[in-house]
């Protein structure tokens, strides 16, 4: 099973820039990010056929993993994309899904850091979709780091209860002002074929301060883990 890498992704280097430039006191302003409803689950953007899947393994053509991840061209924001595999059928992976455990972000020791004062952490269930939860992240090296991911899934074809494609999106919509841009998307889909096996087509978008294209770059490497860990402690 993949384990989340144990290097920041969005939270550690935002905190050690404020420390850099003594803003301790302050830490900048929070803002408020828009993410309107219309816009759904739908992804983000479609993965190009630059991306690539999986090399097969053997006569397994469809191999558990994350295949190359690429980075696409500078839109004000980094960003990168992947194409994976995982073998499970396209219901558990929906079901997996639904623990907001398999969409975290991870920080410098490799967890996720969630602002404990807020109660709960995280808030569901607070957007008109079949799958909609709130995680509120904080850094730990400053005061006032704080930002609001929102995130969203449900079928893009098919049925809650019999899903053919299944989307989720995640956007920061609310807090420091250092990160401007966070947002991502996840498509599955069955392959034909073969039943048990579910692939996943993944972006995400990043600009903060103290990130660079490794950062976006390991974001999706560690939404992978997250899914195939969650995935993993399912019952049967």
């Amino acid at each position: 099973m993949t384990r989340p890498a144990r290097w920041s992704r969005a939270l550690w280097p935002v905190a050690a820039t404020l420390l850099s430039v003594g803003l301790l006191a302050g830490c900048g302003k929070n803002v408020k990010d828009e993410f309107p409803l219309s816009v759904g689950f739908q992804p983000i953007e479609a993965v190009g056929p630059q991306v690539t899947w999986p090399a097969a393994s053997g006569n397994d053509l469809t191999p558990q993993g994350l295949g190359p991840v690429v980075a696409g061209p500078s839109k004000g924001h980094y960003t990168s994309y992947a194409r994976g595999y995982l073998h499970a059928p396209l219901a558990r992976v929906y079901l997996a899904l639904h623990d907001p455990r398999a969409s975290l972000i991870h920080n410098q020791d490799g967890h996720p850091q969630l602002d404990g004062a807020m109660q709960p952490n995280p808030a569901m269930n607070e957007e008109p979709f079949p799958v909609s939860f709130r995680y509120r992240y904080f850094t730990r090296a400053a005061v006032n780091t704080k930002f609001d991911l929102t995130y969203r899934a449900g079928p893009l074809e098919g049925t809650d209860a019999a899903p053919v494609v299944v989307g989720e999106r995640y956007q920061k919509t609310w807090g420091t002002e250092y990160i401007s841009v966070m947002a991502g998307s996840l498509v599955a889909t069955a392959v034909p074929g073969a039943p048990d096996v579910t692939s996943v087509e993944m972006v995400a978008w990043l600009n903060a301060r103290t990130q660079y294209q490794s950062n976006c770059d390991g974001t999706l490497r560690d939404l992978f883990g997250d899914l195939e860990a969650v995935l993993a402690a399912l019952p049967p």
